[in-house]
Protein backbone atom coordinates (compact mmCIF):
# COMPACT_ATOMS: atom_id res chain seq x y z
CA UNK A 1 0.00 0.00 0.00
CA UNK A 2 1.53 3.39 -0.88
CA UNK A 3 0.99 7.12 0.39
CA UNK A 4 -2.48 8.05 0.54
CA UNK A 5 -2.79 10.98 -2.23
CA UNK A 6 -6.38 12.85 -2.75
CA UNK A 7 -5.80 14.06 -6.40
CA UNK A 8 -8.23 16.85 -8.34
CA UNK A 9 -7.22 16.30 -11.71
CA UNK A 10 -8.19 19.29 -14.25
CA UNK A 11 -8.72 16.96 -17.25
CA UNK A 12 -10.86 16.73 -20.65
CA UNK A 13 -9.43 13.00 -20.76
CA UNK A 14 -10.09 10.04 -19.26
CA UNK A 15 -7.50 8.23 -20.30
CA UNK A 16 -5.38 10.74 -19.68
CA UNK A 17 -6.33 10.64 -16.23
CA UNK A 18 -6.13 7.14 -15.91
CA UNK A 19 -2.31 7.03 -17.46
CA UNK A 20 -1.56 9.99 -14.54
CA UNK A 21 -2.91 7.84 -11.67
CA UNK A 22 -0.95 5.05 -13.42
CA UNK A 23 2.36 6.80 -13.17
CA UNK A 24 1.25 8.19 -9.39
CA UNK A 25 0.79 4.59 -8.32
CA UNK A 26 3.83 3.50 -10.01
CA UNK A 27 5.99 6.13 -8.14
CA UNK A 28 4.41 4.65 -4.79
CA UNK A 29 1.43 6.69 -3.91
CA UNK A 30 -2.40 4.94 -3.51
CA UNK A 31 -4.41 7.30 -5.68
CA UNK A 32 -7.72 8.76 -5.16
CA UNK A 33 -8.81 11.02 -7.69
CA UNK A 34 -11.61 12.78 -9.43
CA UNK A 35 -11.42 14.14 -13.01
CA UNK A 36 -13.20 17.49 -13.86
CA UNK A 37 -13.30 19.41 -16.84
CA UNK A 38 -15.86 22.30 -16.63
CA UNK A 39 -15.73 25.33 -14.14
CA UNK A 40 -19.09 24.35 -12.45
CA UNK A 41 -18.01 21.15 -11.67
CA UNK A 42 -14.12 22.02 -10.45
CA UNK A 43 -16.02 24.96 -8.43
CA UNK A 44 -18.14 21.66 -6.99
CA UNK A 45 -14.98 19.91 -6.14
CA UNK A 46 -13.29 22.52 -4.21
CA UNK A 47 -16.65 22.83 -1.65
CA UNK A 48 -17.16 18.81 -1.03
CA UNK A 49 -13.81 17.61 -0.21
CA UNK A 50 -9.77 18.65 0.17
CA UNK A 51 -7.27 17.58 -2.10
CA UNK A 52 -3.42 16.83 -1.63
CA UNK A 53 -2.63 18.04 -4.95
CA UNK A 54 -4.27 19.70 -7.78
CA UNK A 55 -3.50 18.26 -11.70
CA UNK A 56 -4.19 20.63 -14.62
CA UNK A 57 -4.05 19.91 -18.07
CA UNK A 58 -3.53 23.33 -20.02
CA UNK A 59 -6.09 23.72 -22.36
CA UNK A 60 -9.11 22.03 -22.47
CA UNK A 61 -12.40 22.54 -24.56
CA UNK A 62 -14.33 24.08 -21.47
CA UNK A 63 -11.69 25.16 -19.14
CA UNK A 64 -8.55 26.49 -19.49
CA UNK A 65 -5.46 26.61 -16.68
CA UNK A 66 -5.46 30.22 -16.18
CA UNK A 67 -9.73 29.95 -15.86
CA UNK A 68 -9.03 27.07 -13.48
CA UNK A 69 -6.47 28.66 -11.38
CA UNK A 70 -8.32 31.89 -11.05
CA UNK A 71 -11.40 29.85 -9.79
CA UNK A 72 -9.05 28.46 -7.44
CA UNK A 73 -7.95 31.53 -6.19
CA UNK A 74 -10.85 32.94 -5.90
CA UNK A 75 -11.41 30.04 -3.28
CA UNK A 76 -8.65 30.76 -1.70
CA UNK A 77 -7.20 27.34 -2.10
CA UNK A 78 -3.56 26.80 -1.16
CA UNK A 79 -3.06 23.49 -2.43
CA UNK A 80 -0.18 22.95 -4.73
CA UNK A 81 -1.21 23.15 -8.65
CA UNK A 82 0.91 21.56 -10.75
CA UNK A 83 0.49 21.76 -15.05
CA UNK A 84 0.36 18.75 -16.43
CA UNK A 85 -0.29 19.13 -20.21
CA UNK A 86 0.30 17.27 -23.83
CA UNK A 87 1.84 20.68 -25.30
CA UNK A 88 2.29 23.79 -24.03
CA UNK A 89 4.77 26.70 -25.19
CA UNK A 90 7.51 27.68 -22.40
CA UNK A 91 6.21 30.93 -22.61
CA UNK A 92 2.23 29.76 -21.96
CA UNK A 93 3.55 27.51 -19.00
CA UNK A 94 5.72 30.51 -16.82
CA UNK A 95 2.63 32.46 -17.56
CA UNK A 96 0.31 29.90 -15.44
CA UNK A 97 3.23 29.73 -12.93
CA UNK A 98 3.47 33.42 -12.52
CA UNK A 99 -0.46 33.44 -12.42
CA UNK A 100 -0.41 30.80 -9.35
CA UNK A 101 0.75 27.48 -10.48
CA UNK A 102 3.37 25.62 -8.38
CA UNK A 103 4.73 23.93 -11.69
CA UNK A 104 4.82 22.46 -15.10
CA UNK A 105 5.19 18.61 -16.00
CA UNK A 106 4.85 17.61 -19.49
CA UNK A 107 2.35 14.35 -20.45
CA UNK A 108 5.82 12.91 -22.20
CA UNK A 109 8.11 13.24 -18.95
CA UNK A 110 5.22 11.97 -16.89
CA UNK A 111 8.26 10.29 -15.03
CA UNK A 112 8.98 13.67 -13.13
CA UNK A 113 5.64 14.04 -11.92
CA UNK A 114 6.37 11.87 -8.88
CA UNK A 115 9.33 14.07 -7.49
CA UNK A 116 7.64 17.39 -7.82
CA UNK A 117 4.32 16.07 -6.30
CA UNK A 118 7.21 14.70 -3.42
CA UNK A 119 8.64 18.18 -3.26
CA UNK A 120 4.78 20.81 -3.32
CA UNK A 121 3.39 18.34 -0.47
CA UNK A 122 6.88 18.56 1.38
CA UNK A 123 7.07 22.48 0.60
CA UNK A 124 3.40 22.91 1.69
CA UNK A 125 3.44 20.73 5.08
CA UNK A 126 6.81 23.04 5.88
CA UNK A 127 3.69 25.92 5.45
CA UNK A 128 1.70 24.56 7.52
CA UNK A 129 1.38 26.25 11.04
CA UNK A 130 2.48 23.81 14.19
CA UNK A 131 -0.26 22.02 16.59
CA UNK A 132 0.21 23.65 20.09
CA UNK A 133 0.76 21.24 22.93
Amino acid sequence: MGKPLKVLMIEDSDDDAHLIAGELRHGGFDVDYRRVDTSSVLENALTEDTWDVILCDHAMPKLCAPEAVSILKQHKIKTPVIIVSGWITKELAKATIDSGANGYVSKNELHKLVGMINKELEHSSKKKPKAKG
